[in-house]
Order: structure tokens, then sequence, then C-alpha cells
């Protein structure tokens, strides 16, 4: 439930994180914008900052969701179950499972491992924006989620129905699901094709920087050294890129992705990469602001 400016567009972001704030409401009616990386708060007063145009939220999070699903069934006993319910997830889970809580609306985490003998009905709002995250495995995570999601419905031999949301219906995750793809190794064929996990390893340099300038110049120079290390022949470097979330307590953020083929070259490889950014690190005079994240998640 992010907000954006009708004059100007503009959505408003955590100046400390470069992520959407995202719009709550108070008990007591009044309204604020929090950042879910840092934990940041500012009130909410409905005009844009840039232009003084007014604010309107757009998406649909799960505290809309909620406020729509009051409308349509106001006899019905409603609940949810997000980041925001952090400390009272047990009482909220406990009174679903004894039928206190006719509709429960909730993230991913609904998904993991409950098992709720009355229900009925599992929907899942928007799947395809499973598919669209920025990772090799997205594919095989949606497909390991909405199964997670459709075991939660119809248990111990009673039917239950499961809706999924989409724009994509012949999509391959969809047809796994359903049982009618006709190629069920698919995933693990593309894997190979673009050469990643398990045919390879995958390591992400991440670099931070306060000062975006330096950052931008100091990532290209070491994917430039990394690229020149003597990688074995298969190996390839891409990047720097920048993440989803570009900056984090006012760091800049820039990944350097290597991809090293698991063959008898991968011991050396491993140790070249750290090898050489000990190096430039010591060349640059640069130091602390590279990471290494071996088979990143």
């Amino acid at each position: 439930p992010v907000v954006q400016c009708q004059e100007c567009g503009s959505i408003l972001k955590c100046d400390r994180c470069d992520v959407a704030l995202s719009l709550h409401h108070r008990l007591d009616g009044s309204e604020k914008l929090v950042c879910h990386y840092c934990g940041r708060v500012k009130e909410y007063t409905g005009k844009c900052p840039e232009c003084g145009g007014e604010l309107l939220p757009v998406g649909a999070g799960t505290q809309k969701i909620e406020e729509e699903a009051r409308v349509l069934f106001p006899e019905a006993k409603i609940a949810r179950l997000d980041s925001d319910n952090h400390g009272s997830e047990a009482d909220i889970i406990k009174q679903f499972e004894n039928g206190q809580i006719d509709i429960l609306i909730g993230t991913r985490m609904v998904a993991k491992g409950f098992d709720f003998s009355g229900l009925s009905l599992v929907a899942v709002l928007q799947a395809d924006s499973l598919l669209g995250q920025q990772d090799f495995r997205a594919d095989e995570h949606a497909v390991q989620l909405l199964e997670q999601f459709r075991g939660r419905c119809g248990r111990r031999s009673e039917k239950g129905l499961f809706i999924i949301q989409t724009s994509q219906p012949d999509h391959p995750v969809y047809k796994t699901i359903l049982g009618t793809a006709q190629d069920t190794g698919s995933f693990i064929a593309e894997r190979k094709l673009f050469g990643y996990p398990p045919y390879s390893r995958v390591i992400n340099i991440i670099v931070r920087d306060y000062n975006l300038q330096r950052l931008e110049l100091m990532a290209r120079s070491l994917a430039d050294a990394i690229s020149r290390s003597g990688l074995s022949k298969g190996s390839s470097t891409a990047g720097p890129y920048s993440p989803p979330v570009e900056k984090v307590a006012r760091e800049h953020i820039r990944i350097i992705r290597v991809l090293l083929p698991k063959d008898r070259n991968l011991k050396g490889n491993k140790r070249i990469i750290p090898e050489t950014l000990e190096r430039f690190e010591k060349e640059r005079k640069y130091p602390g602001h590279a990471s290494l994240d071996v088979d990143p998640v």
C-alpha cells in the first residue's frame, strides 16, 4: 500500500533505504508511513513533499484487502496475519484453528506448516508477482509456495477449493500445479541452459558506499579486475548492477555476479575471487566496502 502523488506521479520513498514507504493506519484513526527495511516512521499528511499534490494509496496490501473483505462480508469474523502482527501470530492462528475467525488474510507466512481442519477455501491474490522476482529460482519458489497454499485447504479427506488469480494461466508454473505440464523437467533444463546451479556456483560480490559516484567507479573497476583475474573458461561475470533495493541505511549498493562452472577448475576459481578482491582493496585503498555472498538465497 504505497502512496503516489496524483499531480507529479512521485511515490514516497525512504531517504535512507530507497524503498517505497507503506501507509499504515493507527488505532486512533491517524496514519503513518513506514519503511519496512529500517523501521523509520513518518507522519502522513496526504500532501506530496515535492509539489504539494494529493497523495493516494496504490496497490493492494493485506490491510487494503482486509478493508475490502469487511465490506463484502460484514457478518464474517475477519483477521489479518502479516508483519504488523509480530508477537500475536500464535493467538491469531489458534483463533482460526478454533473457528473463532472465519476469514484469515495474510502474507505467505500463512502457508507454512499450519494444519487447519475446517479450512475449505484458499485464494492467492496477484499470484503473478511470484513470477516476477529477480531470482533465477523464482518459478521453482512459486511452485513450492503455491503447493504449500494448496496443501492448507481440503485436509483430512475433506474437499477444498484452491483459487489462483493470474493473468498468465498458461504459464508453466500453473500447469505444474494443475498437473498438466508436458515437461516436468523444464525448470532444471532451463538452469542447465543458462548455467545456473546445480551446474554452477554463484558468488555475489556486494559493494556498498555512501558516495554514489565513488561506488559506481569502484564497482566497475572491481568487475573488470574479476573478469581479468584468470578465471577458467566457462566462468562469467555480470554487472555491476543495482539490486531491487539500491540503498539501505544511506549506503548505495551494487552487485557483481560471478558464475563458476562445477568442473575440475572450481576449487582454483573459488580461490581466485577473494585473492583478487583483497588485492583490489589494497591497490585502490578501498577496504571494507565489498563482501562475498556465496550461493545467495
